[in-house]
């Protein structure tokens, strides 16, 4: 190859390689983003639709529901809803539910009937960045669990310093919930369904998968730079460590999104009762449609059993 060929290769290989980093970088970003500002979130309506399809929809429509705001971190407005019957209204047992990424508190409703039926005023909430709330950034359980600590303190203030409230969430939901525990709120339990350990390790596992491990330290970047806050902030594995909280964790077996490892991981480091259900044939969010609202509330029933028994001793 004589000198000219020479230098006309190694400009087209360096172009090509400088092209090839710019979509990177383009790439890396579109996923910060997509991953901090959930722009595709569900509206209510859509949220409800699917869940009448998928057979799991709360029937709100039974209930007396009062809709109200709250102010979370930073005085960020967040859309509530309580939701009880003539039965459990007065009382004062109370359940915050959480719902997962990209949901909104239409997507919590499916647990609704199950606390319902067993004595519980339901409170179900649009997260930060979802629902009617105001487009923001969205950190996938870690400013949400600061949310979470409003809500929890709100509910107190609203209901009576002597209620019993407990927390259920799904997913992101679930991320939230075990991350609040680090402030140790005053809750009696916790049902974890299809949580992470890690927001840093979750979205590495993906990235590993599509053979582009190198990508995440750079989505992270960006997050930092862009948005304010690094994967490795959202750990619900750090937040319950020495955690004394009771603590149901419910995941499907096959789920290929945040595998039922995680929530393996996540009961080997809580230190107060826990205890976890694999639900066969269930993908991610999938426990409670696959189980259906009897068997699914026989889980929260007995753990709660469990609960009230460890209480009274």
């Amino acid at each position: 190859m004589d000198k000219t060929a020479f230098k006309l290769a190694l400009k087209i290989i360096i172009i090509a390689a400088v092209l090839i980093g710019i979509a990177v970088l383009l790439v890396c970003a579109h996923l910060a983003k997509t991953l901090a500002t959930p722009s595709s979130r569900m509206t209510l309506e859509a949220e409800k639709a699917w869940a009448e399809e998928h057979g799991v929809w709360g029937d709100l429509e039974k209930y007396t529901v009062e809709d109200y705001t709250i102010n979370g971190k930073d005085d960020y407005v967040l859309h509530c809803a309580l939701v009880c019957s003539d039965d459990t209204k007065n009382n004062g047992k109370y359940v915050i539910i959480s719902h997962g990424y990209n949901s909104n508190r239409y997507g919590a409703a499916k647990y609704v009937p199950i606390y319902i039926d067993l004595g519980y005023n339901c409170i179900i909430y649009d997260l930060r960045g979802h629902g009617e709330n105001e487009l923001t950034v969205c950190t996938i359980g870690n400013y949400e669990s600061e949310d979470l600590i409003k809500l929890i303190d709100d509910t107190y203030s609203r209901y009576g310093d002597d209620i019993y409230l407990g927390l259920h969430g799904e997913s992101m939901g679930s991320s939230t919930s075990l991350s609040a525990l680090k402030y140790s709120p005053k809750v009696h339990f916790v049902v974890a369904d299809c949580g992470f350990t890690n927001l840093y390790e979750l979205i590495g596992t993906g990235f590993k998968k599509s053979h582009a491990g190198f990508a995440e330290p750079i989505v992270d970047l960006d997050l930092r730079i862009f948005y304010g806050y690094s994967m490795k902030d959202t750990s619900a594995i750090d937040a319950i460590t020495g955690n004394e909280v009771p603590i149901c964790f419910i995941h499907g077996s096959d789920d290929d999104f945040i595998a039922p490892s995680n929530s393996s991981e996540l009961q080997k480091r809580t230190s107060g009762y826990s205890e976890i259900h694999f639900v066969d044939g269930a993908a991610h969010a999938q426990s409670r449609e696959i189980l259906g609202k009897a068997e699914y509330q026989n889980i929260v029933k007995n753990f709660l059993d469990i609960v009230s028994d460890l209480e009274k001793r």
